[in-house]
């Protein structure tokens, strides 16, 4: 894999993280399943890049885990809110 592939590949996840946490939010179901298979398989796709491009590859990692920080804080959110009495299933 491309540098190029690799960074459209952790743009398209982002995203997918993105999406992931609007529908939490707005109270439907997320399948995140295989997304870590994903990200592993993305990560030894990066290693096997040259030295800079990886470099680059590793910076824009960043955004898959602030995007999984805020989906997680999202699901959170909404555990608490389901908690509470009254609140709808």
């Amino acid at each position: 894999m491309r540098a190029v592939e690799v960074l459209q590949n952790i743009v398209d996840m982002t995203r997918e993280l993105e999406d992931a946490r609007g529908r939490v939010h707005r109270g439907l179901d997320v399948d995140m399943a295989g997304f870590d298979l994903r990200v592993r398989d993305l990560c030894l796709a990066a290693t096997e890049l040259p030295r800079a491009e990886g470099k680059v590859c590793a910076d824009a990692f960043e955004s898959i885990a602030v995007g999984l920080d805020r989906l997680t804080a999202a699901l959170r959110m909404a555990e608490r809110v389901d908690l509470k009495p009254g609140a709808k299933p």
